[in-house]
């Protein structure tokens, strides 16, 4: 049988950076509203009613899209997720290793992808190559404009007023 590997993610001390989503999605090329990995936000909600103690919790979660970096982990090094993650919250390996790895601490979530899901989805192909298609046509044209100004509307009342900041 074939080593399985996956993802051990150690939510406790996820700060939510979402760097593992922003390279996720940049080196695959997923259009806007789909990803590889997607950091989920949990609260914040208090546990019980007037304690102060909130649950509050950011967690990295793989989607189908994810295929553990197949191109980068065939020739040994780690999927971009794992080494761009910020607070090193995200472990790849076989997971028979780390499933010790999970019994040693809580708030822990071990991911496997689906048996070979690029082959049986098929490999996402983007319809759009960047968001700069089609304008070698169309030339955004900036002019000078001497009259330009910024305002902000306030009321006389306000202490711009009275202290003399605006007229």
């Amino acid at each position: 049988m074939a080593t399985q590997y996956g993802l051990l993610i150690d939510y406790e001390y996820c700060s939510g950076c979402q760097s593992c989503e922003v390279t996720c999605k940049e080196s695959h090329g997923y259009p806007v509203g789909k990803w590889g990995i997607k950091v989920l936000e949990d609260g914040p909600w208090e546990i019980e009613d007037g304690s102060g103690v909130f649950n509050y919790n950011f967690i990295p979660t793989p989607t189908d899209l994810c295929d553990l970096c197949a191109d980068r982990t065939k020739t040994g090094k780690e999927p971009l997720c794992v080494h761009h993650c910020l607070a090193n919250v995200i472990t790849y390996g076989p997971t028979s290793e780390l499933i010790e790895k999970m019994q040693t601490k809580n708030k822990q979530a071990l991911w496997a992808p689906q048996f070979k899901p690029i082959e049986s989805k098929g490999e996402f192909v983007p319809t759009k190559k960047s968001n700069s298609d089609g304008l070698d046509e169309k030339k955004v044209v900036i002019e000078e404009n001497d009259d330009w100004s910024t305002a902000a509307h306030r009321r006389s009342d306000d202490d711009h007023f009275e202290f003399g900041l605006v007229e």
